[in-house]
């Protein structure tokens, strides 16, 4: 017969949710040469982040003139999964805090600088609009509005050296390079645009010997089938069975990685993991075959 075990967050270890322990029963399983594993199910939320302290991509900076005087803001995102509409969002919402915006006719907000999606050439864009030296016609400014530029004048965003820019799919410098007095427009210039650190989960187990690649302990992998915040399920469509060590074990270890082979950061450790050992003696059923 073959052994089923279940793994999930009472199995947890360390502090990366991505690594789980299964302790025997007896503490101790005699493995025989030939025994095999395979998965049978997993159950992951989709619950790790994109901008993060770890991927060194919390902030990025922007310049904004007034009169003759040019001031450098930062802005720092809070930890989370952002699209490039979520960070444009935040963005938005900085300047109106910060009294970066003019209302037009139709009592739309007007932003001077924005970082939009270009699914045509697989990119990010970035926009900045020259901001006008006096109130245009029709428009509103806001109660808490800067002021106007001594010459119309484009914000500029810089991208350091730090890893946001490799979410937009930049390499470093400040967008536009110098200010413009016309609007500017630049396309992902080290392309592709990074967008999710995590695009596929490699398994590893510490009793598999997968000789034929390396690292010899991949159990399995398998791609993001679901959006940040809801449950990422696979289950193979066959047996993937791989070849187990042979020897006596106490327990058994699961580690998630990324495509990568980087080790997973999840915020939620509410897996089910399910796995199928096969010793040499187990034979299928082959009536009907």
């Amino acid at each position: 017969m073959a052994y089923n075990l279940v793994l999930n967050s009472t199995n947890v270890s360390g502090n990366n949710n991505s690594q789980f322990i299964y302790t025997f029963l007896g503490s101790t399983l005699h493995i025989k040469p030939n025994s095999k594993i395979c998965v049978s199910s997993v159950t992951i939320p989709y619950s790790f982040y994109n901008i993060t302290q770890i991927y060194n991509n919390l902030t990025f900076n922007f310049n904004w003139r007034v009169g003759t005087i040019t001031t450098n803001y930062l802005v720092t995102l809070p930890q989370g999964f952002y699209s490039v509409t979520d960070i444009n969002n935040f963005l938005d919402q900085y300047m109106i805090t910060n009294g970066m915006y003019l209302i037009d006719n139709n009592g739309n907000n007007v932003y001077y600088l924005q970082m939009v999606y270009n699914t045509t050439y697989y990119a990010t864009q970035i926009l900045s609009f020259a901001v006008p030296t006096s109130l245009p016609v029709g428009y509103t400014q806001p109660s808490n509005w800067l002021g106007y530029p001594s010459i119309a004048n484009t914000p500029q965003l810089i991208l350091s050296s730090n890893n946001f820019k490799n979410l937009l799919g930049f390499i470093a410098g400040t967008y536009p390079p110098t200010p413009q007095t016309t609007n500017y427009s630049i396309t992902s210039n080290a392309l592709p645009p990074i967008g999710s650190n995590v695009n596929a989960i490699i398994m590893t187990c510490n009793l598999v010997n997968n000789s034929c690649i390396v690292p010899s302990n991949i159990l399995d992998s398998f791609p993001i089938n679901a959006q940040f915040g809801s449950n990422i399920s696979y289950q193979p469509s066959y047996e993937k069975k791989v070849l187990l060590n042979a020897g006596a074990y106490n327990n058994l270890v699961i580690n998630f990685l990324d495509q990568n082979g980087n080790v997973l950061v999840s915020n939620d450790p509410n897996v089910s993991i399910t796995l199928l050992i096969y010793p040499p003696e187990y034979k299928e059923n082959l009536i009907g075959k």
